[in-house]
């Protein structure tokens, strides 16, 4: 049981990484540049870029703090962590489907949760652990 808890909780500070510098993230750049993170304006290639890296840079860091934090199979971890990133991604893609374009939305779907299982590889690769 204390097992279970602990593989919960480490997957819970990867997405809470990921969900808190987004959020973050988010606020600083409206506060920025608020003309152009207006949800109704039409899509930016510089605000597309932007979210994108933000959401690569979250991601990556929200695997690492997973894989980190795991105390089994940290790849296992931070694919359990990647399963959720795509299944939220994809959600939210679905409701901004008429609002931005497809291949944007795909982007923000597919980049996060391939960073995710990045993080968790680059922490095995720091620490020397085989894959």
């Amino acid at each position: 049981m204390k097992s279970i808890a602990q593989s919960f909780l480490a997957i819970l500070a990867g997405f809470i990484t990921i969900i808190g510098l987004s959020g973050i993230a988010g606020v600083v750049l409206k506060r920025v540049v608020p003309s152009l993170t207006d949800e109704n304006a039409p899509a930016d290639p510089f605000i597309m870029a932007v979210n994108v890296g933000i959401g690569l840079a979250t991601s990556l860091l929200g695997g690492y703090i997973t894989a980190r934090f795991s105390q089994g199979n940290p790849l296992v971890h931070a694919l359990m962590l990647a399963l959720v990133v795509l299944l939220f991604s994809a959600f939210s893609a679905l409701q901004m489907k008429d609002k931005q374009p497809v291949y944007y939305l795909l982007l923000l779907i597919v980049i996060p949760t391939l960073a995710v299982l990045c993080g968790g590889t680059l922490w095995l690769r720091q620490t020397g652990v085989p894959w």
